[in-house]
Parts: structure tokens; C-alpha cells; sequence
């Protein structure tokens, strides 16, 4: 990789909406040291790790919250017995809450000037050591999110990340430039892109707890690998857009659709972000196969997984 640059981070313009907006229009992305209190993150990190030593995949006798992974385990999105944990952890009230966090809302407030839609389909990712084929080859969001090109994710590690877990690495300024060709990829979306003709000044930073990375949905973007020797890394994408433009049928759905709304719910305490979406006056359009239609490889000629 050429030109690892340290993400910049705005934290210091949050009180300039003005300011804000004009540097996330210039650059298609939004980094802030610091954002969201730690503690949050841990209570979220905590229950999701209990999940994994539930189902065996941490090392016994280490402390859980270190996310140790028991060795010779791998397990990838998609597969069975991922999935069986991963709808487990879809119903987690204070996963789902974190994406309303106050300072979340702040940022996405001034992107979207006080009319902000959080999206409920939330996303977890727990990725293996080891597993590092199957890191999230570049590509855009907008491919899978579809809806309104002006959404814009919130990527929080949910502990500190260093390199070497995979942090998330951004090409500025490609949101810009519409829409990319995508092929078959390895990783999380199946699709990626080529991105060897572009200026190779990707943007990557070590995280500590607290940190996000906003970018928006045409912003290149892809994971570097867990090259940790045990670690697992967890992270959380929580999604954002005005309410005024036009939101895709799936993003209102959970993800990847294995569980409906009334089982998430179904052990929560409160109806504070129940079906919270469905008193706006939303315009809601289908989703598409159009833009997957586009894949110019096949799934045994995927792209680089780094």
C-alpha cells in the first residue's frame, strides 16, 4: 500500500457546522478522536464477547473482554455457525440503542441540518485472525445501502484497534466521482473494486476506544487485515440520511434479513427505538439487483482481499 496517510481528525470543527460540512463535502469522510465515551462502547463489546464465549470461540482462561480468539476457530459471515451467534446478537437492545448515541446524532445532525434518519438496520462485524483472505476488499457503500447516495456510516471499533486489527482504510475525494464497476470480492458485501489506477493516498489511522470514522456512501473505502496473532476485532456500522430523501425498503429491515423486527424486540425493556422509523413520513423506494448485476468476475476470480 503506498502513502499511508494519519486520518485527519475534526473534532475541533464540531461547533462550525458550516466548517464541518465543507470539509466532509471535500473529502467524503469525517474522523473524531474522542467521540463517544468509552464506557458505552464496553457495555456493547461486553455482550457481544459473552456470545462468543458462549458459543466457544474465546480462549479459556483469558478475561473475555480481551476477545482472544480459542485457537484453529474461524468462522466468516454467512457461515452457519456464525450466523447462529450473529441473529443472537441482532436482538441486543443496547446495540441497537448505541446508534442513537447523543454524539452520534450530533454529527449526523449537521450533515443533515437537525433531519437526521438513523437507519435500523445496524451492523456488527467480528472478524478472526487468520482469516486474513477474507478481509473487505475497497468498494462503496452505496452499492448495497442504495436509497439516497447521501447516507453516510458511522464505523466505531468497539475497543481500542490498533493497525494490525484491521483498522478501516479511506481513499478521500473518490465520493466525487459517482459510482465505480464492481467484480466479485472475498469479505464482508461480496464486491469490490479496482482501484490500481487511482492515487494510492489511503488514509488509516490506529483507534482508540471512542474514535469514529464517518464516510459517506460513494467514498472508496476498505479493511486492512487482522493480522493480530489471537485477536478477534469487533466493530459496529450504524447508518445515517436526512429523512426528506429516499430511504431503500432493506435499510428498514435487520440485517441480512435472517430475524424480523418482532424477535429483535422481543426481550427489550423498552419501546424507545422500537419501529421508531414507521412515524416518519419517509419515501420509501426497492431495492435492486442493478448495481450487483454489474460484478465482472466470478466468485473463483475474486479480487485482493487487501
Amino acid at each position: 500500500m503506498v502513502n499511508m496517510i494519519e486520518l485527519t481528525d475534526s473534532k475541533d470543527l464540531l461547533n462550525d457546522a458550516s466548517a464541518l460540512r465543507e470539509r466532509a463535502s471535500e473529502d467524503g469522510y469525517l474522523f473524531f478522536r474522542s467521540l463517544v465515551d468509552p464506557e458505552s462502547l464496553a457495555n456493547v463489546r461486553r455482550q457481544i464477547l459473552a456470545l462468543c464465549e458462549e458459543q466457544g470461540w474465546l480462549k479459556e482462561g483469558t478475561d473475555p473482554m480481551e476477545g482472544i480468539a480459542r485457537p484453529g476457530v474461524v468462522w466468516l459471515e454467512g457461515q452457519p455457525e456464525y450466523m447462529e451467534l450473529y441473529n443472537r446478537l441482532l436482538c441486543l437492545e443496547d446495540f441497537h440503542a448505541l446508534a442513537h448515541h447523543p454524539s452520534l446524532l450530533r454529527v449526523a445532525d449537521v450533515l443533515f441540518e437537525g433531519n437526521t434518519l438513523v437507519h435500523p438496520r445496524n451492523i456488527a462485524r467480528i472478524m478472526f485472525p487468520n482469516a486474513q483472505i477474507h478481509t473487505t476488499a475497497a468498494h462503496q457503500d452505496y452499492v448495497h445501502i442504495q436509497g439516497t447516495p447521501d447516507t453516510w456510516t458511522a464505523w466505531i471499533p468497539l475497543g481500542d484497534c490498533p493497525r494490525e486489527l484491521g483498522v478501516l482504510a479511506i481513499l478521500p475525494g473518490t465520493h466525487r466521482s459517482g459510482i465505480y464497476p464492481t467484480r466479485s470480492a472475498y469479505g464482508a458485501g461480496g464486491l469490490g473494486i479496482d482501484t490500481s489506477g487511482f492515487p494510492q493516498e489511503w488514509r488509516a489511522s490506529a483507534l482508540q476506544s471512542g474514535d469514529v470514522l464517518f464516510f459517506h456512501s460513494h467514498t472508496v473505502h476498505k479493511a486492512l487485515p487482522n493480522d493480530s496473532p489471537d485477536r478477534l476485532r469487533l466493530s459496529v456500522d450504524f447508518r445515517y440520511q436526512s429523512a426528506a430523501e429516499p430511504v431503500c425498503d432493506q435499510a428498514l429491515e435487520p440485517h441480512l434479513m435472517q430475524v424480523g423486527w418482532e424477535q429483535v424486540y422481543a426481550g427489550w425493556k423498552s419501546d424507545r427505538f422500537q419501529y421508531y422509523w414507521k412515524d416518519l413520513p419517509l419515501t420509501v423506494v426497492e431495492w435492486t439487483p442493478e448495481y450487483h448485476l454489474q460484478a465482472a468476475a466470478t466468485a473463483d476470480q475474486p479480487l485482493s482481499a487487501v
